[in-house]
């Protein structure tokens, strides 16, 4: 079962005012917010006047027995704290001891401060503390019963049974002059710039994990606006499948631009576009083969027989060698698809398009017809393909870019061998091409596939970026 806590100085004014009988704020706040146990923080003098007459201790039992209301007080004293105004000293020794009150505490336990008993030098120190937000907390405030400046006076009279008779907070009609201070959390706030800035730098895996700790240090509720968008980020960037968040949280298929079997192909080209941007370049030259055979195949698809490329399928002329699980692309799937021949001599027969793919495959290659020649569906025969039946000489050109420029030059190699990828690296492979140029080589050769892509699609990352920042900074509405 869950407690509440409260730590508390003890000031002039406290348990009872001598001047004006009203509870003084530590009485106060445990009148209407009825915690648990009780921390009370006595320096020397207030020590003194505890040892004296149990002022403390006997206001709260008082108090404990009007309400019924158990409470456990626990003395935290400083018998040789002489001069209690040192602003260094308070924060210092507060800080450790709620550090050690917090480590007592379980999850769904509230710890309640009171900031308006003690020296200034002890107030000062509970508000920066609290500004701070190191500790999951509520900073409570009394005001003044005549909204004052109170008084401090301390009489040797000290009569705590006849002040609690005069006491108007005993009234059932009196005030609760208790406010909870909301001040700003500056340890919350640094971190959520900091989960802003990961998101700038498309660290998704480290803005989700910095949120998970800031839940960890505050509360559920600090972060509850936007971790489940920092863990759809996460997904989305690693290429997993984000329909069962997409249900939860209606408002990111607005994210996710391009929707249907299309989806992963141009998912998969945005993680491209974001290796190279993170400076994953080695990852980003290593992701390039899957998009550039799934694009060429799609533009064969739309360019040169979009009619002939569904008898083929249906026949199959081209087949898969594994399983795909059922996914909709090479990208997703495991499998590698071949060509089968025995198919493509019959279809040929009726399908000039069928038949002048096998004669591009026959020329290309010498051993096509023979055992010998591997039949799997590859990048290098679907540029063959383009080269000599395509009808669109700049289409044919950004192919063969791609195929022999790019892709053999430094995907291949870096298949084979261990070297550093930079971009001095790049460039000298491809003969002066980087990472960016590549990548706009990609999203031209897209506009020729069956995948409709705007150009404002290529920032939808960015996009995400911004919609998530504006959770993080409370300006989205739900």
């Amino acid at each position: 079962m869950s407690k509440r806590v409260l730590f508390s100085p003890v000031g002039g004014t406290d348990p009872i005012s001598q001047d004006n009988c009203f509870d003084g704020s530590m009485l106060h706040v445990c009148r209407h917010y009825k915690p648990d146990t009780v921390y009370l923080y006595l320096s020397k003098e207030m020590l003194d006047f505890e040892e004296k007459d149990h002022r403390y201790t006997e206001a709260i039992k008082l108090l404990s027995d009007k309400q019924n209301h158990p409470v456990e007080v626990k003395l935290i004293t400083r018998p040789k704290l002489t001069d209690p105004h040192d602003f260094n000293y308070f924060f210092e020794d507060f800080n450790n001891e709620i550090k050690t009150i917090v480590s007592s505490l379980v999850e769904d336990d509230e710890l309640l401060i009171n900031i308006s008993s003690g020296t200034p030098g002890m107030k000062s120190a509970l508000n920066v503390m609290s500004t701070l937000g190191e500790f999951r907390c509520t900073c409570i405030q009394v005001s003044n019963p005549d909204k004052k400046m109170g008084e401090h006076t301390h009489r040797n009279d000290f009569d705590l049974n006849t002040l609690w008779e005069l006491d108007p907070d005993n009234e059932d009609t009196a005030e609760n002059r208790c406010s909870v201070v909301k001040c700003p959390n500056l340890l919350l706030l640094k971190g959520e710039q900091n989960i802003k800035s990961f998101l700038r730098q498309y660290d998704y895996h480290a803005a989700y994990s910095l949120a998970k700790e800031l839940e960890k240090s505050h509360s559920k509720e600090a972060v509850a606006r936007y971790i489940d968008y920092l863990e759809f980020a996460k997904e989305r960037s690693s290429f997993k499948n984000v329909s069962s968040l997409e249900q939860k949280l209606k408002d990111v298929s607005e994210l996710l631009p391009v929707s249907g079997p299309n989806r992963s192909v141009f998912e998969y080209a945005l993680l491209c576009d974001l290796k190279w941007k993170r400076g994953e370049l080695s990852d980003f030259v290593r992701s390039l083969s899957p998009l550039i055979q799934e694009l060429f195949l799609r533009v064969v698809d739309e360019n040169i027989y979009p009619v002939s490329m569904k008898l083929i399928k249906d026949s199959n002329a081209f087949k898969n060698n594994k399983k795909n699980n059922g996914k909709n692309t090479r990208i997703e799937g495991d499998s590698h698809e071949v060509w089968d021949r025995s198919t493509m001599e019959f279809l040929a027969k009726e399908d000039e398009t069928v038949s002048a793919i096998q004669i591009v495959l026959r020329e290309s290659y010498d051993t096509f017809e023979s055992a010998k020649y591997d039949p799997f569906l590859s990048s290098d025969s679907l540029c063959e393909i383009v080269a000599k039946l395509g009808k669109n000489d700049e289409l044919k050109d950004d192919i063969n870019r791609l195929r022999n420029q790019i892709e053999r030059k430094i995907r291949n190699l870096l298949a084979h061998k261990i070297v550093n990828i930079d971009q001095e690296w790049i460039k000298r492979a491809t003969g002066n091409l980087n990472e960016e140029q590549i990548m706009k080589l990609l999203k031209k050769v897209f506009r020729y596939t069956d995948v409709k892509v705007k150009d404002e699609y290529w920032n939808s990352y960015d996009r995400m970026n911004d919609f998530i920042i504006a959770k993080i900074d409370g300006l989205n509405k739900e």
